[in-house]
């Protein structure tokens, strides 16, 4: 019985770890597929990729769900990396109310918020396009970049901001020379998360994206009407290399960062 039981986590993690790759894995397999079809294989072909990069549509919805992850997860980190900074370091009041009002769109249904976008910008009469798409973008990564950070913020020592004050530092180069040394791995932690949380993004697209700014969801969802290639396989995989390339430089530097010298 305990031997079962010793082996239930292993076995458990093993299945929850194939549960989700295996999806990823059948993509990249199907991507090389000479065919039509992404569920038949019928030969190895590398014909897709090049199909992947001359299509205009999943070129130009590329090119928009990068422009509006890198302007949504700058204007993000901002925000959550000030409102996290305040929250920990300045006494104010009605700070728990601001920190909850923060983090309210983790509990609040997506698409309630897009429909109060969309309504919103109707109102106001804002034309939808890239301005709406990044806001919408930024209104949902808010509260985990100010997550992310405020952890962070909050393990910091804040005898390090006194001992710099006693030798002079103004708050300016406290924060420069101290505060965001320290945080640097956090905010960059808070903009990768952000920018992967828009790029992913569908409900809020649907709703507050214009003509000539339809991110890359709503383009292969598009797709379905007239059916799916092992196109859009293609274009996962390249997409899935870009990620792994960007995980392997961060734990290089991180590596690098602890690595003791000899």
């Amino acid at each position: 019985m305990r031997k079962m039981l010793a082996l239930y986590v292993p076995a458990a993690t093993l299945l929850g770890y194939v549960f989700l790759f295996a999806p990823l894995l059948v993509l990249v397999i199907y991507a090389f597929n000479g065919g039509r079809s992404t569920v038949v294989w019928e030969g190895f072909s590398l014909a897709w990729f090049a199909e992947a990069l001359v299509d205009r549509g999943l070129r130009a919805g590329l090119q928009v769900s990068v422009i509006v992850a890198i302007a949504s997860a700058v204007l993000a980190t901002a925000i959550g990396t000030s409102a996290a900074l305040a929250v920990v370091k300045r006494p104010f009041a009605g700070k728990n109310l601001f920190s909850t009002l923060v983090i309210a769109p983790l509990v609040l249904p997506e698409i309630v918020l897009a429909v109060g976008l969309l309504v919103a910008t109707v109102w106001t009469g804002v034309p939808l396009g890239y301005g709406t798409l990044i806001a919408g973008h930024v209104l949902v990564s808010i509260p985990f970049s100010f997550l992310i950070v405020r952890a962070a913020a909050s393990g910091l020592d804040p005898r390090l901001d006194e001992a710099a004050a006693d030798l002079g530092a103004n708050g300016r180069q406290i924060f420069v020379r101290v505060t965001l040394p320290l945080l640097l791995p956090a905010i960059l932690s808070a903009f990768l998360l952000c920018a992967v949380i828009s790029f992913d993004n569908f409900v809020v697209s649907t709703f507050v994206s214009g003509v000539g700014s339809t991110p890359l969801p709503i383009q292969i969802y598009a797709m379905l009407k007239t059916g799916l290639t092992p196109k859009i396989n293609a274009l996962g995989a390249m997409l899935i290399a870009v990620n792994v390339l960007v995980i392997l430089v961060v734990m290089g530097r991180y590596l690098k960062t602890i690595r003791k010298p000899s």
